[in-house]
């Protein structure tokens, strides 16, 4: 009896393989004719486009650098006293020789009359002595003595006239006054400062530079300058002194730029990033994810017709999304930008042009490769 189960066992086992196996067969048979239909009726696959843009890359250096005044000094009397008047406010914008301070001058100005009314003596008795000596009635020694003293009245009377005008204080140049804590009927000596005069107008910005790149500097380079204080905005400068020495110890050189202030933007003392433009160009550029890289190779596939070609091209800088073609590109040319993972060398495509071209203008120069210190 259990040899008779067994052999049933098997006999439905065996049934069972066959029947799996018939049918795997009849649904293999059946897929391949759909998948050489479904191969036979695809159509050129369907790719986006877009020629090279010219763009502005630039070589350039990046340093910090401390800004300061074209023109800066702390103000100092020039004689003792007492303040009689104080002439600006902190903050005013004055212009150059205006007064900012006097002080007591009631003794200078006698001294002046005093010195004046000697020089008008001297005058008169140089003048008597002249006519005489013409007619000869006064000999040449008392002529030259009446001389000699006309001309010590005359210094006298200079003089009184410095020293009345060392009592006020003007401004040497144009430029903005700063804080004072200076109050009228103070006295002051000539160690007393005053305030500090800066003139704004222009702001110059000392730093420096590895010293490989003294063959690329040149006076007149662009800067371009940004401050913690004035988010997303670029100051435009130039470069206007080239330090004649290399620093022994950095091996760096020492560069001044200068930046137009008119809207006092910037003061000194400030804090800056300093990009030294060293040379612009005009390249064509492409999206970065046009460009496959395999090893050495740099690689694109362009629209040649209704197929895709693969060419190899050289490539430089990377801004802003686009890369930079050195060479291998026809200005001409159709890069494909999209399923380019589905595409490859000869295969069948139709091409259209992307409605997003590369915005050129858009496109601000390069972050700098090379690194300086200030």
């Amino acid at each position: 009896m259990r040899a008779v189960k067994a052999v049933l066992g098997l006999v439905v086992v065996l049934a069972a393989a066959a029947g799996g196996l018939y049918l795997t067969e009849r649904l293999l048979a059946a897929s391949e004719p759909a998948a050489t239909a479904g191969q036979g009726n695809a159509g050129p696959l369907r790719v986006e486009t877009i020629t090279p843009e010219p763009v502005t890359f630039a070589d350039a250096v990046t340093a910090v650098g401390t800004a300061r005044a074209r023109q800066a000094v702390d103000l100092l009397p020039d004689a003792s006293g007492r303040i009689s008047r104080i002439a600006f406010q902190p903050g005013d914008r004055v212009e150059a020789g205006a007064v900012l301070l006097e002080l007591d001058d009631r003794a200078e100005q006698a001294d002046l009359k005093a010195a004046e009314a000697t020089l008008a003596e001297a005058e008169a008795a140089f003048d008597r002595q002249e006519t005489l000596n013409r007619s000869g009635s006064a000999s040449d020694a008392a002529y030259q003595t009446a001389r000699a003293a006309l001309l010590r009245a005359q210094a006298e009377r200079d003089r009184a006239l410095v020293a009345l005008e060392d009592r006020s204080l003007r401004a040497p140049f144009a430029g903005v006054i700063g804080l004072t804590d200076l109050v009228e009927g103070q006295l002051i000596d000539t160690a007393t400062p005053i305030a500090t005069l800066d003139d704004l107008s222009v702001i110059e910005v000392d730093f420096s530079v590895p010293e490989i790149l003294l063959p690329r500097l040149l006076q007149g380079q662009r800067v371009e300058l940004t401050s913690a204080a004035w988010p997303g905005r670029v100051f435009q400068g130039e470069i206007s002194r080239i330090d004649s020495r290399v620093d022994a110890a950095t091996r760096s050189l020492a560069l001044r730029a200068e930046i137009p202030n008119n809207d006092r933007a910037l003061a000194g003392g400030m804090f800056l990033q300093v990009r030294l433009v060293l040379d612009e160009r005009q390249r064509p550029a492409i999206p970065e994810n046009a460009v496959t890289v395999e090893g050495d190779r740099v690689l694109v596939m362009v629209a040649d017709g209704n197929s895709a070609h693969e060419v190899e091209i050289d490539t430089g800088q990377q801004q802003d999304g686009l890369i930079e073609v050195v060479s291998g590109l026809a200005p001409s040319a159709r890069v494909i930008v999209t399923n380019l993972h589905r595409v490859s060398d000869g295969a069948p495509i139709e091409a259209v042009p992307q409605e997003r071209r590369v915005d050129a203008a858009s496109a601000a120069p390069a972050p700098a490769p090379l690194e300086g210190g200030g």
